[in-house]
């Protein structure tokens, strides 16, 4: 028979918040700043949610970045102009560039007169990348060597002077070294031009020497070579100096002729001694289209001559010249506003 309960074997109740036996009774303290709990990293070691950078990639330097930037800030002026002056060149070089009208073969579509300032073309150069330049363009070409045509701009023998010269030359406000020369395309590669009908005007053929022939209308001459209305089976007046051909363009060249047709060193000035039949050369009158620069399409100065350069109606109405010139300065217009807002952004 068991016993009774004395209470001799009883274990004791654990009390939960008391210390462990032999533990140091802990005494209340307030928190000093090294025991505070903080969820930055400790410098030297990375944060635990830290993007570990991947093997072999280059870790850039604050410090690096700071001093970059510090350098663009103090050169900012001097950074500016010379990308200017890039943008510039590689505009005038590949894009548009200016031409000064400094002799009065164009007048009065373009001004070079005597007295008078001359005019400043805007000559748009990627149109000729797609097409072929058109009757009625107005271009800009390398004169050839057997046109024997005045030098352009002569360098100065002064350092300095010769050096702001070339500087000029470079970003397109001092006229080039080059010959160059500005003329109206009248008929191009396979087409027979001639000069004159009944009334004087220029014909087009584009089926040879046989015709038939179509007459240009050119209300842009300005004072017209002299020419007079031969009789019927009479020889050509020795004051006519309008009369021509018929000459056949050679494939990949062009006939070109001034505005002012009185005073103009064109193809029918080159055309040869009495400027008819075998006389007139058709390779010395004409001009490669490969030493055309490009297309005029605007005059840029002076201001109250803004305006744009198309092809005349005469040259569109029979289908020999195509109206571009909207198109190429709205594109050109779009290329350069596209850049600046690029810029800005």
């Amino acid at each position: 028979m068991a016993g009774a309960d004395d209470g001799s074997n009883r274990v004791p109740a654990v009390d939960p918040s008391a210390p462990p036996a032999g533990a140091e009774p802990v005494v209340d303290r307030p928190i000093a700043d090294d025991d505070r709990v903080s969820d930055r990293p400790v410098v030297g070691e990375p944060a635990e949610n830290a993007a570990v950078p991947a093997a072999g990639s280059p870790v850039v330097s604050s410090r690096r970045r700071g001093s970059w930037r510090r350098f663009v800030a103090r050169f900012e002026l001097p950074i500016l102009i010379v990308v200017a002056i890039a943008i510039a060149v590689v505009l005038k070089t590949f894009v548009i560039q200016p031409f000064y009208i400094p002799s009065q073969s164009m007048e009065q579509t373009l001004h070079g007169c005597p007295g008078c300032a001359g005019d400043r073309i805007l000559v748009f150069k990627p149109v000729y990348r797609l097409r072929d330049p058109h009757p009625g363009d107005i271009v800009v070409f390398k004169a050839p060597e057997d046109w024997d045509e005045p030098g352009g701009q002569v360098l100065s023998a002064n350092p300095v002077v010769h050096g702001i010269q070339w500087f000029g030359q470079l970003v397109g406000v001092v006229p080039p070294s080059e010959k160059d020369l500005v003329k109206r395309v009248i008929a191009v590669g396979g087409q027979t031009v001639k000069c004159c009908d009944a009334n004087g005007y220029v014909q087009i053929s584009e089926h040879g020497p046989a015709g038939p022939w179509r007459s240009l209308n050119e209300p842009y001459i300005y004072e017209n070579s002299p020419w007079s209305r031969p009789a019927a089976g009479a020889v050509r007046s020795p004051e006519d100096n309008r009369s021509f051909g018929p000459v056949t363009v050679p494939a990949g060249r062009l006939w070109v002729l001034g505005d002012h047709r009185g005073d103009s060193a064109d193809s029918r000035y080159h055309c040869g001694a009495g400027g008819s039949g075998g006389n007139c050369d058709p390779v010395s009158s004409t001009v490669p289209i490969s030493d055309v620069i490009g297309k005029a399409v605007a005059i840029a100065w002076p201001p109250s001559r803004w305006r744009t350069l198309g092809t005349p109606k005469t040259f569109t109405a029979l289908g020999t010249g195509l109206p571009v010139e909207p198109g190429t300065v709205t594109l050109a217009g779009a290329v350069l506003i596209g850049g600046v807002r690029r810029r800005r952004r």
